[in-house]
C-alpha cells in the first residue's frame, strides 16, 4: 500500500469503544475502522453494516471479550454474505485471543493485531 492509497476499511467488534478507537489510530495509515460494534446479539446489525458501508470492508477484527460461539457465527455470516459478490473475494475475520489486554494492556493488543495484519494482509509497519 502506498501513502497515496486509501486505508483498508475494517469492522471492529470490541467491548470498549475507546480502546477500539485507540487501536484504530495505531493501525493507520494501512487500516481504519469503518464501524466499531460494541455488542453482538445476532446477525441483523452486522448484515446491515456490511450492506451499508462503502467501500466494502476488507476484514473484521473481533476483540478478546467475545466468546468462540460469537466468533464462529460472525465468520459464518461473513462467509455467506460474500458468496456471489463481485466486489469481495475474501473478508478475513481475525479474532484476538481472550486475555490479551489483561495480560499486557493496550500495547500487547496493538502488537498482536499488527502482527496478525502482517500475516493476513502482508502489510509492513
Amino acid at each position: 500500500m502506498t501513502a497515496a492509497s486509501s486505508p483498508n476499511p475494517l469492522i471492529c467488534f470490541g467491548r470498549h469503544r475507546d480502546l477500539g478507537q485507540k487501536m484504530e489510530r495505531i493501525l493507520q495509515p494501512h487500516f481504519h475502522y469503518a464501524a466499531i460494534m460494541t455488542d453482538y446479539k445476532d446477525s441483523t446489525a452486522l448484515l446491515a453494516v456490511l450492506e451499508s458501508l462503502n467501500p466494502t470492508p476488507r476484514g473484521v477484527i473481533i476483540g478478546g471479550g467475545f466468546d468462540g460461539g460469537m466468533v464462529r457465527e460472525v465468520k459464518d455470516v461473513v462467509e455467506a454474505w460474500i458468496q456471489g459478490r463481485e466486489d469481495v473475494e475474501k473478508m478475513p475475520v481475525i479474532s484476538v485471543p481472550p486475555g490479551t489486554v489483561e495480560a499486557g494492556g493496550p500495547p500487547a493488543l496493538a502488537k498482536w493485531i499488527k502482527d496478525e495484519l502482517v500475516r493476513v494482509y502482508g502489510v509492513e509497519w
